[in-house]
């Protein structure tokens, strides 16, 4: 921006930038009423961009903040889903397991019905067990052979029965075993089902939401070029408004005529900052009704509020090229610091710099008072390109960290050993 006001400095015409008196009516009107009338219309239209504008960035920053919130979840997501696939692959290997586990119960049945079948076979072969035992008794010649043929009989009923619980034991473990093995996995097929439906949920919520979170970046992008057209739209009428109203203030045209051959101001032609460090400009540069006077008039610069007596620090090196009273400013100090801008401080207490001055950055030229048209103690602020008054904080790094303190103590140690 200010870049465009360097420029829009160069089409102002000449009649508005002459010294003719031009005595501000009391009825606030400007005698530019139709540029006046721009001026407003741009302002509104700013100030509908920002809000716009605000609201977009409400917007994306609500979104984003959702996009935060599902992409942690699609994470923990992916974790549950590793987990259960993991759990999935341990079932899978214990249904392997337990059907090495079960080949081995149904070898166990099968070899207990072959028992069985061979026992039947040979039972049926050999007739009636009873009737068989009953005749070695019989025929036995002493009490020891009846005796071991009655022990070998009932060993044979023993085994039979021995025979018949192991098969139905066998049977029910390898029913057992497949019922487990089968339960397992199922499980773990189906919780791994639903984490993979749920983490496709998230993605596809993720997704959405991403999507929307880029479509706010292009409407605030788009927003915020439409916002700097209509900004650099309000500063060349702002200009051409300024240069009118302050053609007869007589800042305007000193520094028009020293700054003539100077080039153009851009922002990084030097560093400049705050004059008075730990305080902010509050009645900012622009339009407003004039305490004391009664009017609406541009105010041109910015005040800083600080107690009376409080240091004013030059902001830049430059030369002092004004430093006196000067009707509503009341003690004034104005700088030139090269490269199209200029300061001037005003209501000071007392000045402490003369017309000739060259001062360096940090250096005290004032101290804040309540001098000419002022209500209380601060300092009036304006920063001027060719004499014409632009906004402080489009020039002024209010934010740097600066201990002028530091900086002129810095600057005389270097003094004293060159003096050496």
């Amino acid at each position: 921006m200010c870049v465009a006001v360097a420029f829009v400095l160069a089409a102002v015409p000449a009649s508005a930038r002459s010294d003719a008196p031009q005595q501000a009516p009391t009825d606030g009107s400007t005698g530019n009423h139709g540029l006046q009338e721009e001026y407003d219309d741009v302002v509104v239209e700013e100030q509908r961009l920002m809000a716009e504008l605000d609201q977009i960035v409400a917007r994306r920053d609500q979104v984003g903040g959702e996009l935060a919130r599902l992409d942690a979840d699609l994470a923990q997501r992916r974790v549950e889903l590793a987990a259960a696939r993991d759990a999935l692959a341990d079932a899978e290997a214990l249904e392997a397991q337990r059907k090495a586990e079960a080949a081995k119960a149904e070898r166990d049945v099968e070899t207990t019905q072959k028992r069985l079948h061979d026992q039947a076979i040979a039972m049926y072969v050999g007739g009636d067990a009873e009737t068989d035992v009953m005749e070695a008794i019989l025929q036995a010649d002493s009490i020891a052979e009846a005796s071991t043929a009655l022990t070998y009989s009932q060993v044979v009923v023993e085994d039979t029965d021995q025979l018949l619980e192991d098969y139905e034991d066998a049977k029910v473990e390898r029913d057992r075993i497949h019922r487990e093995a089968a339960a397992a996995r199922k499980a773990a097929t189906t919780h791994r089902d639903e984490i993979e439906k749920i983490t496709k949920s998230v993605a596809v919520a993720r997704n959405e939401q991403k999507s929307l979170a880029d479509q706010l970046d292009v409407e605030r992008w788009n927003e915020t070029i439409k916002l700097q057209e209509i900004q650099g739209r309000k500063t060349e009428v702002e200009v051409r408004l300024i240069s009118m109203q302050f053609a007869s203030d007589g800042v305007e045209k000193l520094l028009a005529e020293v700054q003539a051959d100077q080039e153009d101001w851009t922002p990084d032609a030097m560093v400049v900052t705050t004059p008075i460090p730990g305080y902010r400009i509050g009645s900012k540069f622009g339009m407003r009704f004039h305490p004391i006077l009664g009017i609406a008039r541009l105010h041109a610069g910015g005040d800083i509020g600080a107690p009376s007596g409080t240091p004013i620090h030059a902001p830049a090196d430059g030369v002092v090229v004004f430093a006196g009273e000067r009707g509503g400013y009341g003690n004034c100090v104005v700088i030139d610091h090269g490269s199209s801008l200029g300061t001037l401080y005003g209501h000071q207490s007392r000045i402490n710099v003369q017309v000739g001055d060259v001062v360096q950055r940090g250096d005290i030229i004032g101290w804040v008072g309540s001098t000419g048209l002022s209500t209380g103690p601060h300092l009036h602020f304006e920063t001027r390109l060719k004499g014409v008054p632009v906004d402080p904080e489009g020039i002024v790094d209010f934010d740097a960290d600066v201990d002028y303190d530091a900086l002129i103590a810095e600057r005389l140690a270097l003094q004293q050993q060159g003096g050496n």
